[in-house]
């Protein structure tokens, strides 16, 4: 039998998009939603597919942090003071969006749970979000 769980979190973060010309070229920040489905089957004792506590923590890493294109050159500046999450291409919602699914399904992988994201949503603002689906 499958089973979809959903979890709805929230993290505060800033990011800029280097390739793209406009206002959001400049450091700023959001407070994102994040909203996952997973799919799967339950562990046969504790009848839990995974952990909604586990989802929150996952996508906390980007909270309350600096998001990157690894290839941004305000990494090296940055790095003096803290250490920004840095993504492989612009931090968009897009590749927010992908960036968490890998995360939540490698976590799922490497404890070998059925669990598999099915949906997810990163909101980068009120009406604007990028959606990504299973494989």
């Amino acid at each position: 039998m499958v089973t979809r769980i959903y979890k709805e979190t929230h993290f505060d973060a800033s990011h800029r998009l280097m390739h793209y010309e406009g206002k959001c070229s400049r450091l700023h920040g959001h407070r994102w939603s994040v909203e996952v489905w997973m799919d799967g089957t339950p562990d046969e004792k504790s009848r839990i597919l995974l952990d909604y506590n586990i989802i929150k923590n996952i996508i906390n890493v980007y909270d309350h942090q600096v998001v990157l294109n690894k290839d941004d050159p305000m990494v090296e500046a940055l790095s003096r003071f803290q250490t920004p999450v840095l993504t492989n291409g612009d931090p968009t919602s897009e590749l927010l969006a992908e960036d968490i699914r890998e995360r939540l399904n490698t976590f799922c992988r490497e404890h070998d749970l059925s669990a598999r994201v099915a949906k997810l949503r990163v909101w980068e603002s009120e009406g604007c979000y990028a959606e990504v689906f299973a494989e």
